[in-house]
């Protein structure tokens, strides 16, 4: 996932040069970083930086910037340093930060200040505030993610793919999420409600789906999913070893839900449309799961169950007027390899637009 942090330039350099330590007190020095600047291995802050020197800038802007190359001192738990480490860029920070030990420390001298875009001055005297600033920071962005993801969650639908081929169970599902976080889910046909919860663990997004009714689609969808980013059209869900991907779909006739199909009025009042079957006839064999048609197998529409199992006066799938403003239609389809066929019911309904 893409981070969009909000960009503050804070020139951090560690500088030092001497390495004597002995009986010291909070406000006594090693080298030139003053005791209470220690920064442990185990404390929240040193992961923090960690996160920062993790940072890829083609990826992400984050609110501290490292300004390289400088020397950091690292020190044991007697307060002696062991290392001095000259360090020249974000990947090399990282690298030299997982490998300090568990009870070792590094050292940053403050004040840390710059100059920000607008003129002001930006200060951070103590170790305190430099968490804070870093926490600030991801909660800035963590705002940004929310409202970015909101916005994702909440526009068209979403068409559910399976990473693993082998796997189609929720092959061109749909997740139609409404602004309250409650969801239509739509797979062969069938329709499910259920509420899902976008936050976040640390800097992960997650969502938190469940299905209000039991069964095996909640059995296979009801957990807390690992969420990512991809753009504005594409995400992915990932729990365990098993995942997802939700593109978002904006036109209705790109995706499909149930065996209901609709058409405006041709009259205003009318309850009379004009139905073109063969647009419907990919959504058919999909909420069916029924194989693509070869030029050898057959589909027709008929406006009776009798018609279709005498397969007699077949309806034009080019141009049809209903009969009643709802109306059920049989689709029968037979494969010629096989010799079996399917009789589908379809609903067709005449709206007024």
């Amino acid at each position: 996932m893409k981070k969009h942090f909000f960009k503050i330039l804070l020139i951090t350099v560690i500088g030092v040069l001497s390495f004597s330590c002995s009986d010291l007190d909070d406000n006594e020095e090693i080298g030139t970083v003053a005791l209470e600047n220690l920064i442990q291995k185990e404390s929240e802050l040193f992961g923090l930086i960690e996160r920062v020197a993790e940072t890829e800038d083609d990826d992400e802007i984050t609110c501290i910037k490292f300004i390289y190359a400088f020397t950091m001192l690292e020190f044991d738990s007697d307060l002696m340093v062991v290392s001095e480490h000259v360090i020249s860029s974000d990947p090399e920070f990282s690298l030299i930060l997982q490998g300090v030990p568990d009870g070792n420390s590094i050292g940053i001298n403050f004040p840390i200040q710059s100059i920000l875009e607008n003129g002001e001055e930006f200060l951070i005297q103590n170790k305190d505030e430099l968490k804070q600033a870093i926490d600030d920071c991801i909660e800035l962005q963590q705002e940004e993610l929310v409202g970015q993801c909101s916005n994702l969650l909440q526009e068209c639908v979403w068409v559910v793919s399976h990473d693993d081929e082998d796997v189609d169970a929720y092959e061109n599902a749909v997740f139609d999420v409404a602004d309250d976080g409650t969801f239509v889910f739509y797979n062969n046909g069938e329709l499910y409600e259920g509420t899902w919860i976008v936050y976040f663990i640390e800097d992960e997004l997650h969502t938190n789906i469940t299905f209000e009714a039991p069964g095996m689609t909640a059995d296979d969808w009801n957990f807390d999913w690992k969420t990512e980013i991809l753009s504005n059209e594409m995400m992915t869900f990932t729990n365990d070893d098993i995942s997802f991907t939700l593109t978002k779909e904006c036109e209705e006739e790109n995706y499909c839900t149930q065996l209901i199909f609709s058409a405006c009025e041709e009259v205003a009042g009318s309850q009379i449309s004009e139905f073109i079957f063969q647009d419907y006839i990919p959504c058919i064999l999909q909420i069916e799961d029924l194989e693509e048609l070869t030029e050898d197998d057959s589909i027709a529409f008929y406006e009776t169950q009798m018609d279709a199992d005498t397969e007699t006066n077949p309806l034009s799938q080019e141009s049809y007027q209903n009969i009643t403003q709802e109306q059920t239609i049989y689709v029968r389809v037979y494969y010629t390899l096989s010799d079996e066929f399917y009789i589908i019911p379809i609903t067709i309904i005449s709206t007024t637009c």
